[in-house]
């Protein structure tokens, strides 16, 4: 095929554009620093590239999850810790009060404060975090706690909140309001953190502050137990002068006779008789020593005063006013044991919560890990080898330049030239 001077213009003009277009694409990777990212360049390193960067997305949602859970822990160690300092400070309260000398004004101002402890409880039980989303309600997304008539009610679930922090790990980072708020293990049992406070407030009633636990009278005594529209099981610990038993019955709209009987059915133990009042309504009681009465319970877990007990006229002895009972579960030293089992339960959570932060933080720390080493090896991958690159620039620049000479002097050359 015999080549003319324009097919060899064309063909030498296309070799040259070729060419530039090389060197202006090598100019432009050198400048940003980056190799061709196209897959049709290097399919392997665009295969690696995709794969890197799907890592990467999945640890940048790791990581965003690492936050939150990071955050939601932090609020809930520092609800927690408020909720001990509130018991702690309720503890101290309970201790005032014990004080016989105690005016009723001072009385009041415990029990004012004992109630705004009490708000203070109510708004940490239902905080949320910083989505919005309800800290102790378990997986329910409403308040975990409504004040009632009855009291204050859980509603939300017994779920735990939990966050996936990698491919294989997912962490719980919070704590159930159950077991948290109504979960204080005392006496073999397990006591909400809400009753307890009540109790607290309610055993600063004046009334509630001069009831007594126990009460020991001599000789002659009128107990009286105040009426319920329900029958009611009744116990409490008779001590005589020829010893001490437990007394139990069930009465109905307190009349006394069924606890008359039991009384009675004990008298060869304690030395104690019995006998209904003249009114009906309270028990005569009847010893050639002292009378003890302590440890009083009622089915109900009464938090007012269930009764009171008088001291009648005995051997010379006047009659006084009579003392105001209250239940074993209402006085001092149970109410006190209580709100200690409070704060230590409140302490162990609080540790709980530590050892969550404690394997968010590692955990975050190996995702920052993780991070590096990716990033490490897509720049490895994305990075353009600047010197290899100058090297071939200069090497184009070169060829470029001497074709375009040999063009040039090629091109000027005619017939005449060849025919001299």
């Amino acid at each position: 095929m015999t080549i003319g001077t324009s097919m060899f213009s064309e063909f030498a003009t296309r070799s040259f554009a070729r060419v530039q277009s090389e060197i202006a694409d090598l100019q432009t990777r050198i400048s940003s620093g980056k190799n061709d990212p196209r897959s049709s360049a290097d399919p392997m390193r665009a295969a690696q590239l995709s794969a890197l960067t799907e890592q990467r997305a999945a640890l940048e949602h790791f990581e965003k999850a690492a936050e939150q859970a990071d955050s939601r822990i932090a609020l809930t160690d520092l609800a927690v810790g408020d909720v001990g300092t509130i018991m702690r400070r309720m503890s101290e309260l309970s201790l005032l009060a014990a004080s016989d000398t105690l005016p009723p004004s001072s009385i009041q101002g415990l029990q004012a404060e004992a109630m705004t402890l009490r708000d203070s409880l109510m708004e940490i039980a239902n905080r949320t975090d910083a989505l919005g989303q309800p800290l102790f309600s378990g997986y329910s997304a409403g308040p975990a706690f409504e004040d009632t008539g009855d009291g204050v009610v859980y509603r939300g679930d017994l779920g735990q909140p939990s966050q996936r922090l990698s491919e294989t790990l997912t962490l719980p980072v919070g704590l159930n309001g159950a077991d948290l708020f109504e979960g204080v293990a005392f006496d073999g049992g397990r006591v909400s953190l809400f009753e307890m406070v009540d109790e607290v407030i309610g055993s600063f009633a004046p009334e509630m502050h001069q009831a007594r636990s126990q009460f020991t009278l001599e000789g002659e005594a009128m107990l009286s137990l105040r009426a319920t529209h329900m029958p009611q099981d009744i116990g409490f610990t008779l001590t005589g002068p020829a010893g001490a038993v437990q007394i139990d019955a069930t009465i109905v709209s307190g009349l006394p006779a069924p606890l008359v009987d039991a009384i009675n059915a004990q008298t060869a133990q304690t030395g104690i008789t019995a006998a209904v009042s003249a009114d009906g309504n309270s028990i005569q009681l009847s010893s050639e020593g002292d009378i003890g009465l302590s440890g009083f319970s009622r089915s109900d877990g009464p938090r007012d005063v269930i009764g009171s007990v008088q001291q009648l006229a005995f051997r010379g002895q006047q009659k006084r006013d009579p003392v105001n009972l209250r239940s074993l579960e209402m006085s001092q030293d149970v109410t006190v044991a209580k709100l200690q089992a409070a704060t230590d339960h409140f302490s162990t959570k609080r540790a709980e919560v530590g050892s969550m932060g404690a394997v968010v933080d590692t955990q975050s720390e190996a995702l920052s890990n993780r991070r590096l080493r990716i990033e490490e090896a897509v720049s490895g991958l994305e990075d353009l080898d600047v010197a290899d690159a100058v090297t071939r620039l200069q090497t184009l620049l070169m060829t470029r330049d001497a074709a375009q000479q040999t063009f040039v002097k090629i091109t000027r050359t005619s017939l005449f030239d060849y025919l001299r």
